[in-house]
């Protein structure tokens, strides 16, 4: 395991242990229904995520190889469904937490997939195969994690703060390593945060530069940008009584988990045999 892997999962580790004993004492001192700040981010935290799985299904599609079998018939359809629910979530986040009309869910689907069509068709021209191994690592992360984030918390059942304060009591509180059992409706699905998990997926966009090759020098900008991102959007879910500190500290690690894992297999892992390939 890389050096800074290892640091990565020691300071994940360690902030779990401090927010064990101190989870409600963070709730308690920023808890605020009504702060602007958690209720924006409450409404267009995730969305960057389905908007990126939009787009990596697009570009998919745009870098298979084509013919006339059956398998690619099939794979064209399930294209098609994948793109139209993660077009359709895009559209509908928005909508929904900013109290916009539903007439707009369609019209939103198709600006987002017209974009998504244009920018991956100028990007195929000249680099496909990085297009589409990015573009493999974005759906494949953003789908285990909505896997693995909804199973958790169905399985197990924390109660969010927001809930105690409704209900004036705290006899519900459990540290978050200890599962409560089956969750017996939205209020007791605090753990982990999927907000938390879909905003870091926001670490793909530094995967931009590998197939727009003129933004190689502005990488750093990428991932100064995504690390702001998936702090924000956590803190606002503490804000809002959503979530835990442990809750959105285990959101974020599932999601860089995966993206990690994943980019290691497509990106880095290709990446270093062309190098080698280079001097053989």
């Amino acid at each position: 395991m890389k050096k800074e892997y290892k640091i990565g999962l020691s300071i994940i580790g360690l902030l779990l242990l401090v927010f064990t004993f101190t989870d409600m004492n963070i709730s308690n001192a920023v808890y605020n229904p009504e702060s602007k700040f958690g209720l924006i981010f409450e409404a267009i935290g995730e969305f960057p995520s389905a908007i990126i799985a939009t787009f990596c299904t697009v570009s998919l599609m745009l870098t298979r190889e084509k013919d006339k079998s059956i398998k690619y018939n099939l794979g064209t359809v399930g294209y098609i469904v994948l793109l139209i629910f993660f077009s359709l979530m895009a559209s509908m986040i928005p909508v929904k937490y900013l109290h916009g009309p539903k007439a707009l869910i369609p019209i939103l689907m198709a600006i987002y997939i017209t974009v998504s069509y244009v920018i991956a068709k100028k990007c195929a021209t000249t680099h496909k195969e990085e297009l589409r191994r990015a573009a493999i690592v974005g759906i494949l992360t953003f789908i285990f994690v909505i896997i693995a984030f909804n199973s958790i918390k169905f399985l197990w059942g924390r109660e969010r703060y927001r809930h105690m304060i409704e209900v004036g009591s705290f006899a519900g509180h459990s540290m978050w390593f200890i599962p409560q059992g089956f969750a017996s409706g939205n209020e007791f699905m605090s753990f982990p945060s999927g907000h938390s998990a879909n905003a870091a997926i926001m670490a793909w966009i530094t995967l931009i530069p590998t197939f727009v090759t003129s933004l190689k020098d502005k990488k750093s900008w990428f991932i100064r940008f995504a690390i702001l991102w998936t702090l924000l959007v956590p803190v606002s879910r503490i804000v809002v009584g959503a979530h835990f500190a442990s809750d959105v500290t285990m959101g974020v690690t599932i999601t860089l988990v995966i993206f990690t894992l994943l980019k290691n297999k497509y990106i880095n892992n290709l990446e270093e045999k062309d190098a080698i390939h280079m001097f053989i």
